[in-house]
């Protein structure tokens, strides 16, 4: 299962708005020039050229500043120059810890992420069957996943890298998912904590002193907690060592605001050496009203302290026009510097006039 197949489960199909006035009037009168527009593009190996000539136009027309780009080194040496052309950045999108059936990875099963219980992630996934989580703290998965991530960077002419799933599998699922899984998640429960391995637990041992399976309730423990951010935060403190040395960006897309991301994911994405940042802030996971847009937002801007951009990202599924409208005024309110778009699979034709109208603005 794919990743748009996972958020239509969980009951965020596709949309369709009507482009109307409302979108522009709701917008404060201009979208300035400096609100960047993004979109997830995903494609791999087999995806025609033409597919991704047509794409790539089609979003330059409407205004885009830059692409977020699926596949692999040889995908790059078409899309990247298709990219340039029609005058679009393009970052190289890229699945971190999240490896399901990657083959290398699964020819050394010791790599995956042990839950609390003590199960691997790659024989017992967690939520859904695509979840197979690496562990962040062993020295063999950093290389190799700094290996890949190097070697993306190194294409010619590449703006950057985006990393996705930069973090643990959910301990605990934003509040809107629970019924999906019949779920009642007040609490870390232990199938879903990660990482129990040999590696985290020796490692854990050596700098506090105890192990974390000899505590009463893991889950409270702030120490063995902030071993995981740690964990984290040092792999793409590492990755961001290695784009940079070769002159290129990095970013990711996060959970959405600093604390729901520690406490959802263990991320600790404020801390990160990254160039800019795409916190996914799609309120209704959250069980929140759309206001949410701009409350998230703000506190991700001020957790910044005008260290980078903040675009705030945005899963677009069944709103109308002026629920679009007001997502964006919100995102503007909070303070962010522009919007992304997960994926390109869901502009319809009316969504792109919305957008060709947000850009006639400016």
């Amino acid at each position: 299962m794919n990743k748009r197949k996972f958020l239509k489960q969980l009951g965020l199909g596709s949309f369709a708005i009507a482009a109307t006035p409302t979108l522009v009037s709701s917008c404060e009168s201009t979208t300035p020039e400096d609100f960047k527009l993004w979109m997830w593009v995903g494609g791999g190996a087999n995806k025609p050229e033409k597919e991704w000539r047509e794409q790539f136009t089609r979003l330059s027309e409407l205004g885009f500043y830059g692409v977020l780009a699926g596949g692999n080194v040889e995908t790059l040496k078409t899309t990247v120059p298709l990219a340039k052309s029609l005058g679009l950045e393009i970052h190289s999108w890229q699945w971190v810890m999240n490896r399901p059936g990657n083959k290398e990875a699964m020819a050394h099963p010791e790599w995956y992420a042990v839950s609390r219980n003590g199960d691997s992630s790659l024989d017992v996934n967690p939520y859904v069957g695509y979840y197979q989580w690496l562990c962040p703290s062993k020295p063999e998965v950093q290389d190799y996943i700094i290996k890949g991530m190097t070697e993306i960077a190194e294409v010619e002419g590449l703006d950057g890298v985006q990393l996705d799933y930069v973090r643990y599998c959910d301990v605990i699922l934003p509040r809107g998912l629970w019924e999906k899984y019949d779920l009642v998640q007040d609490h870390e429960m232990a199938e879903y904590d990660f990482c129990y391995c040999d590696t985290c637990r020796n490692k854990f041992r050596s700098e506090s002193g105890y192990d974390p399976l000899d505590l009463e309730d893991p889950s409270q423990d702030e120490q063995w907690r902030q071993f995981r951010y740690d964990s984290i935060t040092n792999l793409v403190n590492r990755i961001a060592k290695e784009v940079h040395a070769r002159d290129k960006k990095l970013s990711a897309s996060v959970f959405a605001t600093p604390t729901l991301a520690r406490k959802f994911v263990r991320q600790a994405w404020d801390e990160w050496d990254l160039d800019f940042v795409f916190p996914m802030i799609y309120y209704d996971f959250y069980a929140e009203p759309i206001d949410f847009v701009r409350t998230a937002t703000a506190e991700g801007v001020k957790a910044l302290k005008g260290s980078k951009p903040l675009y705030t990202a945005q899963y677009l599924h069944d709103k109308t026009t002026e629920e679009v409208a007001v997502m964006i005024k919100e995102a503007k309110a909070g303070g962010s510097n522009g919007l992304a778009f997960y994926d390109y699979g869901l502009l319809n034709e009316d969504k792109a006039k919305v957008l060709e109208d947000l850009k006639n603005t400016k």
